[in-house]
């Protein structure tokens, strides 16, 4: 009984943990399918699969440029944009700190 009492403990935040980052990727992949639904045509499709079949937040994370290419197709590049940034946040806190979005300047002549 006390080896299943020192289990529950140790087990206990781990899961606490593995529920957060479960929920966070789902949250995640729901809202970048829900941006390629909308988003009809073969490459589109080819990504929301792809999308689907993610096993980790950082496997989402480089498939952000693949999403911002297929909605930049159809929608063009600054809503493209615009709707990315709104993904990007759902990353917060679940990316080592060298993984975060970073903010694009364009250069101008």
């Amino acid at each position: 009984m006390a080896l299943q009492s020192f289990f529950r403990l140790l087990s206990f935040p781990a899961l606490g943990l593995r529920r957060s980052a479960d929920r966070q990727l789902g949250q995640i992949r729901s809202a970048m399918l829900s941006l390629l639904q909308t988003h009809g045509g073969h490459a589109a499709q080819r990504v929301a699969q792809r999308v689907r079949f993610a096993g980790d937040l950082e496997a989402l994370w480089y498939l952000r440029q693949d999403v911002l290419t297929a909605l930049s197709a159809v929608d063009g590049e600054a809503e493209a944009r615009r709707r990315m940034r709104e993904i990007n946040r759902l990353f917060k806190g679940g990316l080592p700190g060298a993984m975060v979005p970073r903010p694009h300047h364009r250069i101008t002549t």
